[in-house]
């Protein structure tokens, strides 16, 4: 009987196990496939990607009550109200950075293209997607030492609780900041629209998951993609305990540029940003913030 109970106990946990690992490529992988593959069938993003979001994000939701990462998280921090409009704001600005680069590249010299136009429309989208993410790793490490980018970026370590919405509670200049580069570079090598707006839709379905409240676990796939169990170190509660893991949506940046924290185990719940304790709860008032005479202690910086 003891044997069969253990017997039992073991498949159980085992099952457990696999479907923890199974949440971020199934979500993500599921999520961005869908979406990548539409639009290479000739369906329009704006057809499919809105609702494959939507989807993606309702799933996060549910799995965050079933299985959370830390039950303080689910509990509202003070910070619902500010994070809607963060979200709302900066899902905004990055649909209408996707026009605007339509707009832009349709207006550019269409002789001068160096873009492989001839590749498959995946592959495409896996060099766009990978010039994008290394954009945005160039300036989330800048926004740690750069004094007037760290006010703006700031914001995003403000929160006592890490989960699925605030992926994206990002000052909208930052947010606007962060991508260019990468659409800077994409819009002179003639990269069509439907990258780009495959890369957005991508990053937005991965913040969510890198952020969520889920004890899942990504196994191998950390050493590519920077997943919670790998951002969440990156949210601990002093300055100077976040200085790495800067990846948006790969690791591999920070394994290739020596800013990897080397932190073993589960990160502890305890997040925020004790040396910035003026930062307001409202989104105004943290829009407004950044513009505001600094502390002393930040030119120190």
């Amino acid at each position: 009987m003891q044997a069969a109970t253990r017997s039992r106990f073991a498949v159980a946990t085992a099952l457990h196990s696999l479907a923890d690992r199974a949440v971020y490529p199934l979500v993500v992988g599921g999520g961005v496939a869908l979406v990548v593959g539409s639009v290479a069938e000739g369906v329009s993003y704006w057809a499919v990607a809105p609702p494959v979001v939507l989807l993606c994000a309702a799933i996060v939701v549910v799995l965050e009550r079933c299985r959370p990462y830390a039950a303080a998280w689910l509990e509202p921090h003070g910070d619902v109200a500010a994070d809607r409009m963060h979200l709302t704001a900066n899902l905004a600005v990055s649909q209408l950075a996707i026009l605007t680069y339509g707009a832009a590249l349709r207006a550019r010299d269409s002789t001068m293209q160096v873009w492989p136009h001839e590749w498959p429309f995946p592959a495409q989208f896996l060099l766009g997607l990978g010039i994008i993410d290394l954009g945005l790793y160039w300036v989330h490490r800048l926004s740690h030492s750069v004094p007037w980018l760290w006010r703006l970026h700031a914001i995003h370590h403000g929160p006592r609780r890490v989960y699925w919405m605030n992926g994206q509670r990002r000052h909208v200049l930052h947010e606007a900041i962060e991508g260019a580069p990468g659409l800077v570079v994409l819009w002179l090598i003639g990269a069509p629209v439907d990258v780009v707006a495959c890369g957005f839709a991508t990053i937005t379905i991965h913040l969510m998951l890198q952020h969520a409240n889920i004890a899942y676990r990504a196994g191998i796939l950390r050493r590519v993609f920077s997943v919670a169990e790998l951002h969440r170190w990156h949210h601990q509660r002093l300055y100077a305990d976040v200085q790495g893991n800067y990846g948006a949506l790969l690791s591999v940046w920070d394994a290739l540029f020596g800013t990897t924290l080397h932190k073993l185990g589960d990160a502890p719940p305890d997040v925020g940003m004790d040396d910035e304790p003026d930062l307001p709860l409202d989104w105004l008032g943290q829009h407004l913030w950044p513009f505001r005479r600094p502390a002393a202690r930040e030119g120190d910086r």
